[in-house]
């Protein structure tokens, strides 16, 4: 009987182990990702809308290249992995005029936007540019990102003005 208490026992700790070890590696996976919000800046709006181009940022977009949904640059430092944004070569005179037909659709209270692009450590990585504001940021590896589609927020204005167009 000692011996049954003692395996059964046994069986109870390997498997407690077991279900932390488990648990504890799927809390190490998400230590590389920043998900939610992108913090707004209006400095980095004026950059968009006035057409500068920071000469040490590669752009891409979301979306056509007449009226994006996005569009993000990402500083040289970094690396962007990722099958969804397309890589623009644009001057002064195309980032306005995407910028101009992103603004062409501001209805009420939902506007475009700019902000900072954060990466999981919380260090800026890029700026960002869009009515949607909510995207994931994952390091893949050391300065290598993948910057997901940008969303909108839950409880945006501009959510709302997407879903009543949809209907």
């Amino acid at each position: 009987m000692k011996n049954k208490k003692s395996f059964a026992l046994r069986i109870i700790c390997w498997s407690s182990l077991l279900i932390t070890a488990l648990f504890s590696g799927g809390c190490v996976v998400g230590v590389g990702v920043s998900t939610g919000s992108q913090p707004n800046s209006l400095e980095v709006e004026n950059l968009f809308t006035a057409g500068t181009l920071l000469p040490d940022h590669s752009y891409y977009i979301q979306g056509s290249s007449v009226e994006p949904e996005a569009i993000i640059a990402i500083s040289n430092k970094f690396q962007l992995q990722s099958r969804l944004w397309g890589k623009v070569e644009w001057g002064e005179k195309e980032l306005k005029q995407a910028t101009f037909w992103m603004q062409s659709s501001d209805t009420g209270f939902c506007a475009t936007d700019g902000g900072y692009l954060m990466g999981p450590d919380g260090k800026q990585i890029g700026i960002w540019y869009s009515k949607r504001d909510s995207t994931t940021i994952k390091e893949v590896s050391p300065g290598v990102v993948e910057v997901y589609p940008f969303t909108f927020q839950g409880d945006s204005p501009c959510r709302r003005q997407y879903l009543m167009d949809k209907l």
